[in-house]
């Protein structure tokens, strides 16, 4: 029995000086780290620029470098996080250089940060006589997505709002909102007027009211449906927040608790949300 005691706490002290261990090395200066046995990935030249991204201990580490006349303007590194140019991980393969401004032309750069399915943003810096650092468009669980929408050769950013991610579900059930950033006096604001669209016509409502009746007052580990909370999210992401107030309160069975219980849980995972926060502040009221 003594011998038993003492392995277990022999074990419990192998575990807590891992832990002190793992505790001090996230603690530790990742450049230091990240800086040893430095290799060159990639090198490329823009006007008078030059776009070094580098890896170490074997691409666990990458560095993104921006030169200009000898002199660094820009560097970042991190612990499993990977630098491409322009927007190639979405599958459009834009280029590194666009007009996102609509004054000459910008480097885009993609950032990933590891993981299964975060985290992805878009790096965009001005590259004229004066270097500049315009945004980091965060994308989280999604790569943004450059496009013109307005068809004005001026791009936006469309993005896929994951403030939902595992809030109801599993993440691949997960309700979605879709964002449009525009490019407004030199940074991105919310593209509002590209983003609204009319409520669907009730027509198309009324087929769908008996089925997520019926998916509600069932229950479930997935819960309340998801098609109910995409369509509650459509309408607020679509400039339609007090109608979406409205879709509740006549969907939900009045015999059926849980709806106040499921809004604040909403209102709190919209508050969260990176682009469309204020939102939840008219729910609200």
């Amino acid at each position: 029995m003594q011998r038993k005691v003492n392995l277990l706490a022999f074990l419990l002290l192998i575990f807590h000086l891992m832990g002190t261990q793992f505790s001090f090395a996230k603690e530790s200066n990742d450049a230091k780290f990240c800086s040893i046995d430095l290799e060159k990935r990639s090198e490329y030249t823009f006007k008078e620029y030059i776009v070094k991204i580098s890896y170490a201990h074997e691409r666990m580490c990458q560095h993104l470098e921006i030169v200009n006349r000898g002199k660094v303007v820009f560097h970042e590194e991190g612990v499993d996080t990977h630098f491409s140019l322009g927007s190639d991980w979405n599958g459009y393969h834009q280029p590194a250089m666009m007009n996102m401004t609509g004054h000459g032309t910008q480097l885009v750069i993609s950032k990933w940060t590891g993981g299964a399915h975060c985290c992805m943003s878009l790096l965009i810096f001005e590259l004229a006589d004066e270097f500049r650092k315009i945004a980091e468009i965060e994308g989280g669980n999604f790569d943004p997505e450059i496009v013109d929408l307005n068809h004005d050769g001026i791009p936006e950013i469309r993005i896929t709002d994951d403030f939902l991610a595992y809030r109801f579900s599993s993440f691949a059930s997960s309700a979605q909102g879709a964002v449009i950033l525009k490019y407004v006096n030199g940074g991105y604001v919310l593209a509002e007027e590209l983003m609204k669209q009319a409520a669907p016509q009730q027509s198309l409502i009324e087929k769908q009211i008996p089925g997520w009746r019926k998916a509600l007052l069932k229950g479930g580990l997935e819960w309340p449906p998801e098609s109910f909370i995409q369509a509650l999210t459509d309408l607020i992401f679509t400039g339609n927040v007090d109608q979406a107030g409205e879709f509740v309160n006549r969907i939900w069975p009045r015999d059926l608790a849980g709806k106040d219980e499921f809004l604040k849980s909403y209102t709190a995972a919209l508050s969260g949300s990176r682009y469309y926060s204020k939102a939840a502040k008219r729910m609200t009221h």
